[in-house]
């Protein structure tokens, strides 16, 4: 059975597509069967994966359309999967994500679509990675719902704080009503310069009031995570040996370790 985690934050530019997709590529490098779901009506997962979102006719915008009209056939599903582009498999997104909230109602069962989606697909997969939007919307509380552990990334800066707290309180709120499975699997340091005061004293903020079990192992800066999606690549891809891609194999291993493998 797949191991569902929803990568989320509600400040944008905390590094979520990038952790989603290099993550993906690292634990199908540890042999994991890997999906990375684009739930971003930016759709910047698929990009960074190097397809270009209006070229696609089926993407999550239409098979969740698709399953608030009708129960879906499994030859429905396989038609929005991407296969054999990367080492994981892409469920993609296009700009046309961003109606789903005013098309759909966010009462009733249109709360758990993505649920009902991922668990046609839970037998195939060892991992399913959901990129979040940043707005606090039907989309995201589907990808709440649906998962069973949350990763927070977060730049070390006093401002992303704001949006740890307010990630925090929506987990709770989610867990209260929703989804009392839903744990925070970890809060993921990105971006970070671990020479300066200010990004050590955020991290040592994070431990003392998240507790150090709660820390994800940090990933450093490096400028060639920020390259790696203009070429449509993962950074395996694209500068296998660098520091980035080293930090996300460490933060992959936790993962495994946490999950329970």
């Amino acid at each position: 059975m797949a191991t569902i985690i929803a990568l989320a934050n509600r400040k944008g530019g905390s590094g979520k597509t990038t952790s989603t997709i290099n993550l993906a590529a690292a634990l199908a490098r540890k042999a994991k069967r890997v999906l990375v779901v684009d739930a971003d009506s930016q759709a910047q997962a698929t990009i960074s994966c190097g397809i270009l979102p209006f070229q696609l006719s089926t993407s999550l915008y239409e098979l969740m359309h698709l399953a608030a009209d009708q129960p879906l056939v499994k030859a429905e599903l396989d038609t929005g999967i991407i296969r054999g582009n990367k080492p994981f498999d892409l469920l993609p997104a296009k700009a046309d994500l961003a109606a789903l909230e005013a098309e759909l109602t966010p009462a009733g069962n249109n709360q758990v679509l993505l649920k009902d989606l991922l668990l046609r697909w839970e037998n195939i997969y060892d991992y399913i990675l959901i990129d979040l939007p940043p707005a606090l919307g039907l989309i995201t509380v589907n990808g709440l719902i649906a998962a069973r552990w949350l990763i927070i990334p977060i730049e070390p800066t006093f401002l992303s704080m704001d949006g740890l707290a307010q990630m925090t309180g929506i987990l709770y709120k989610i867990n209260a009503g929703l989804n009392p499975d839903l744990s925070l699997m970890g809060i993921l340091p990105v971006k970070c310069d671990l020479r300066t005061n200010l990004a050590r004293s955020v991290i040592r903020e994070i431990r003392q009031n998240f507790g150090a079990d709660r820390l994800l192992p940090s990933v450093r800066h490096d400028i060639k995570l920020a390259e790696a999606p203009s070429f449509g690549k993962t950074i395996y891809e694209y500068a296998p040996s660098c520091r980035g891609a080293l930090d996300y194999q460490q933060v992959a291993a936790a993962i495994l370790t946490r999950g329970g493998e």
